[in-house]
């Protein structure tokens, strides 16, 4: 029996760089070429590690949202976005992160920005690793809207 290698590859979001935290907060004092480059800085530098690891599949790291999902829903039509989460105080969790109200059919007429994520990963990633983009499934999407 032919022994067959374990592809190696990553899940789920790669953490932001610090200095994209930061500048997340500032954003009104970039322009958008600037925004452009620290998109495709991030995106680099997580290339760089999982190359660097030997991974055999990479992803850009998520690099371009600012949460696993939570970007997904300013792409959906029929969906009123909430405005303000009702809880700020305390740790980062669940229930600070709004509830969207359903509105009508829900649809994403432009996509949910995957292939544009998946295009910059082509170009910048080196030639020999695999890629992949990942989008999470429908249950999670569902969790924050409201029926």
């Amino acid at each position: 029996m032919q022994e067959r290698p374990l592809r190696t590859t990553v899940i789920g979001s790669y953490p932001l760089p610090g200095w994209l935290e930061f500048a997340v907060t500032h954003l009104d004092q970039f322009g958008s070429a600037d925004r452009a480059e620290l998109q495709d800085d991030a995106v680099i530098a997580a290339i760089h590690d999982q190359v660097a690891a030997g991974l055999d599949v990479i992803t850009d790291g998520e690099q371009t949202r600012l949460d696993f999902n939570l970007s997904f829903y300013g792409y959906l039509s029929g969906i009123e976005l909430e405005a303000e989460p009702p809880r700020r105080f305390g740790p980062p969790a669940h229930d600070q992160r709004g509830k969207h109200a359903i509105t009508g059919e829900l649809r994403a007429p432009q996509g949910l920005g995957v292939v544009a994520e998946f295009q910059r990963l082509q170009r910048l990633a080196p030639r020999g690793p695999a890629l992949k983009a990942s989008v999470p499934g429908p249950y999670t999407l569902s969790g924050p809207l409201l029926p």
